[in-house]
Parts: C-alpha cells; sequence; structure tokens
C-alpha cells in the first residue's frame, strides 16, 4: 500500500493506494472510519487493477474543515467528483462501506457516465429525514454546534485506551480495532489524541427525506451489489427491504461477519468485489 495526497476543495485527501493498473477503483469508507478498513481486503489486487481507498476530509489523515465550516453528507459527493477528475480518469468502479456506500450510491446517480459498477458493502440508500421533522433536525443541528464549538480534544495517556473506547461501539476484535484506529491518532505531549474532526460528531444540519432518496435510487443505472455481515446493523437490512424494489440492477450477497465485514471477512469480500467487476463487463 502506498500512501498519497491529493489537494481538493482547499483540502488535501489523504490515502492509500494499492496496484497500478488502468481500471480504477475507488474505496470510500464509513463514518469516523479512514482508508485502513480497506487494508485487510486488497492483498489479491489484480495487475489491471488500482484501488484508491481515500479518507474522508475529517477523517483519518486528510484536513479538516475550517473553524466556521461543517460537515454536509452532500458535500462528500463533490469531493469524490473533484478527486475522479483531478485522477484524470474517465469512468471508476466504487466500493464504500457504511456511509462510504451511501456516498458512492448518490454519486452514481448524479454521475453515471463516470461509474462502472457500484459495491456496497454493509450500507444502502440514505439515512433520511422526514420531511415534516425538518425543523427539528435543523434545530437539533444548530444547538449541538453550539454544544461542541469550545469544546477541547480529549487526550488519552496511551494508544489502550483509544482501542478499548473503540471496542465498545464495534464486533473488531483487537488487531482489527488496532489498524482501524492507528490511522486516527496522533502523539501530543502528553499522549494521544484523535485525528478526527469533533465537528463529524455534529448533528446533521439536513438530510434527504424518504422521497428523495428514492427519487436519486432510481437514476442509479450503474450495476451494483450490496454485501452484508450476517451479524452486520439491522437498519442497513431494514433500509434493504424499504429501497430494494427501487434499484433497477442490484444484487444481494451475504458473508460471515458484522458491520466490518470487509474487514473479518476480507478475502471473500474481496472475491466478491472483483468477480462482479468482471461480471458486470466493466473490468
Amino acid at each position: 500500500m502506498q500512501p498519497f495526497n491529493i489537494k481538493i476543495n482547499n483540502s488535501n485527501i489523504h490515502g492509500l493506494k494499492k496496484g497500478s493498473g488502468g481500471d480504477v477503483v475507488i474505496a470510500l469508507h464509513g463514518w469516523l472510519d479512514n482508508s485502513n478498513s480497506f487494508f485487510p481486503m486488497l492483498n489479491k489486487v489484480q495487475p489491471s487493477q488500482t484501488w484508491y481507498c481515500i479518507d474522508f476530509v475529517g477523517h483519518g489523515l486528510s484536513s479538516w474543515k475550517s473553524d466556521d465550516a461543517h460537515y454536509y453528507f452532500v458535500d462528500y459527493i463533490d469531493d469524490v467528483y473533484q478527486f475522479i477528475n483531478t485522477l484524470g480518469v474517465k469512468k471508476v468502479h466504487l466500493v464504500g462501506h457504511s456511509m462510504g456506500a451511501m456516498v458512492a450510491g448518490i454519486f452514481a446517480s448524479c454521475f453515471s457516465d463516470y461509474v462502472k459498477s457500484v459495491s456496497f458493502i454493509e450500507g444502502i440508500g440514505c439515512v433520511t429525514t422526514p420531511s415534516e421533522a425538518v425543523c427539528e433536525q435543523l434545530k437539533s443541528a444548530v444547538l449541538n454546534r453550539a454544544r461542541l464549538k469550545n469544546k477541547k480534544s480529549r487526550i488519552y495517556k496511551s494508544k489502550a485506551l483509544i482501542y478499548e473506547a473503540r471496542s465498545q461501539t464495534t464486533d473488531l476484535d483487537d488487531e482489527l480495532i488496532a489498524l482501524l484506529m492507528d490511522r486516527n491518532i496522533k502523539p501530543v505531549n502528553d499522549g494521544f489524541v484523535l485525528t478526527t474532526d469533533p465537528k463529524l460528531k455534529n448533528h446533521s444540519g439536513f438530510r434527504f427525506d424518504e422521497a428523495q432518496c428514492i427519487g436519486a435510487i432510481k437514476d442509479l443505472s450503474a450495476p451494483c451489489q450490496l454485501i452484508l455481515g450476517n451479524e452486520g446493523y439491522s437498519f442497513v437490512k431494514q433500509n434493504l427491504a424499504k429501497y430494494i424494489s427501487y434499484y433497477s440492477n442490484l444484487s444481494v450477497i451475504n458473508v460471515d461477519g458484522g458491520h466490518h465485514c470487509h474487514m473479518q471477512s476480507s478475502e471473500l469480500c474481496f472475491e466478491h468485489i472483483h468477480a462482479f467487476m468482471v461480471q458486470s463487463g466493466a473490468c
């Protein structure tokens, strides 16, 4: 895996690159994760492929937004657009996990000419807010911003304490937690702090409603597959049941593991993704 750093939209986008082939794959991680989440999957990257696993803005080693700016889901769509154009490639495969899967889906709907195939991992559709709750959503976001505005980053005495904190919210084993979190940690004088921007935990000021989500799905023409962990998040399965009828070209696969099944069943997930790219005639 080779590190890279590409400047787009006044932000430095860091990530990991594997391979040097002409078939480009863009891998998009989940909320509060980073490009290391794809590391276990990429031992068997084909000579024809180049994988770019990015750190979204505010995550991993990438830049944070300025103090007066906030994080909106739709901005990640723009980042992916700018990233692909900066690479100078015409069409790519998209692989997205969790939030990254949702970004991949919306991007593919908006920019179908750029996309050969989409592989969703434990993420489908969008996180939505009912239209009648728009004001409540925005009010919560504004109040939450005010509470977090002057909150200082927590300093941990050791990496082990960060690993332990992450273990409370995941079913990953200790080795995979360390792999994932090491890219989200930096040393300071008194210990270690997270490199993820605290503002990522602010409530979303805006979300699509269900009708908008369905409208976006209906515009998705690229071949799609969804990989689900047998012990994955229930809301992903709920979204699948809610939206599956609106996808024109979606296959679903189950593998062992939880929400991070691409780390836990990494070899099998890669085999499914590569086979899907070949099957779709795009690889």
